[in-house]
């Protein structure tokens, strides 16, 4: 019997539903591996993950073996921004912790015996497949690790980054083939994430892992029912991420609301795992979901979405030819660099957290659909995506070890 050990990153939702749409294609094609309940096509599958992506997993892989790896994430302020003051002190304990992922990864491939192991943004599986003699491949959005802003204001804070960013490289190269989820240049949304290294030689970029969906009639006019559509243009607000960077957002998306509801329709989705999937329909007229059950439907409906600026986000927004405004999380380094690519793009506006207020957010919004060029540029970008298939590819990749 086939076996694939997947060992994914647990911080937000992005990583873990990729793997599991790599999963169900393995199943899909019925030419290779297993389904993503682990037992398809003579193959079984085993998830390492932690925090948000360890829930999911529980939550959608009933049939199959998952199993806990120890958590590591950075640090998050009550405000919900990346604290890179916390970071720093305890970084030792972090690096502790890795020293046990390591370990724990070691020790689960090596048990589970896998034809292969593959990695959705974690460094210790890589290090643990070699350890333990497996192949292994590495999926990724982000190749390096930037500091925030106010550290890289300097030449020391400046060098710091390019020496973690080359050791980081070193050890991504570890894995057999690394997998850029992301359009080559200058189409790259991570490019930021991969400044001021030489990536030629180890990556493969294999366009965005985004879902697209073949959404029927029927389900979207039943989507559109639910929620109440009318003529307006329709403004999905798709707010992802740790559970601890959703508070300020929402907040300001809610009462954002009060003055685009006389405009637009309105659906946010707070996206809390355990939350209601049952619409509720606010005194504004705007709808809220705590976790929405129909946001691929929502997404293929809208004229505009509202979202942070990861990278799974954005993807989809490119394949779905959605313009959008972006919000990334206060301080984070990848998410500020992908929101600029974006915008830089003329694909849709960025906003920084700290900046963020009702109004901006709503000129944001108005800014977005009273202007045809953003739809324009998106459209070209999405003629440039349709060319790559990144679940296709990373499946062909991974059936060509069996």
């Amino acid at each position: 019997m086939a076996r694939i050990y997947f060992s994914v990153f647990g911080s937000g939702l992005g990583h873990v539903t990729r793997v599991l749409d790599v999963a169900e294609r393995l199943h899909s094609n019925g030419n290779g591996y297993g389904n993503g309940n682990g037992h398809g096509n003579g193959t079984e599958f085993c998830y390492s993950g932690s925090l948000q992506a360890l829930k999911y997993l529980r939550m959608h892989q009933n049939g199959s073996k998952v199993v806990e790896s120890p958590p590591l994430d950075v640090e998050w302020t009550e405000d919900g921004s990346f604290s890179s003051k916390d970071f720093i002190p305890h970084f030792p304990s972090m690096f502790n912790s890795f020293l046990k992922q390591i370990a724990f990864e070691t020790k689960s491939i090596s048990e589970f015996k896998p034809n292969l192991v593959v990695s959705d943004s974690r460094l210790s599986p890589v290090i643990g497949a070699r350890r333990a003699s497996y192949p292994v491949i590495t999926i990724l959005n982000q190749f390096k690790v930037n500091l925030p802003p106010r550290f890289r204001a300097n030449w020391s804070g400046r060098f710091y980054e390019r020496v973690a960013g080359d050791v980081l490289g070193l050890l991504w190269s570890l894995s057999d083939q690394v997998l850029m989820t992301d359009l080559p240049p200058p189409y790259t949304i991570g490019a930021a994430n991969i400044d001021g290294t030489d990536v030629a030689k180890i990556v493969r970029y294999v366009g965005f892992t985004s879902p697209r969906l073949e959404l029927d009639a029927a389900r979207l006019s039943r989507a559109r029912e639910e929620v109440g559509i009318d003529a307006r243009p329709l403004v999905f607000v798709q707010i992802s991420g740790p559970d601890a960077t959703k508070k300020r957002f929402a907040d300001t998306v809610l009462r954002a609301a009060d003055d685009l509801t006389r405009h637009y329709n309105i659906v946010i989705s707070l996206g809390y795992l355990n939350g209601s999937g049952v619409p509720k329909r606010l005194a504004n007229g705007a709808i809220l979901y705590e976790w929405c059950p129909i946001k691929d439907e929502l997404f293929e409906l809208s004229s505009l979405v509202v979202a942070r600026s990861g990278h799974r986000t954005i993807g989809q927004c490119i394949d779905s030819a959605k313009p959008a405004v972006l919000i990334p999380i206060h301080n984070h380094p990848e998410q500020l660099g992908n929101a600029e690519k974006f915008a830089s793009l003329g694909l849709g506006k960025a906003i920084r957290a700290e900046e963020l207020t009702p109004q901006l957010l709503a000129e944001a919004v108005d800014g977005c659909l009273n202007d045809s060029s953003y739809q324009q540029n998106i459209d070209a970008v999405n003629r440039i995506s349709k060319k790559y298939d990144g679940i296709g590819t990373c499946v062909d990749i991974i059936n060509s070890y069996d």
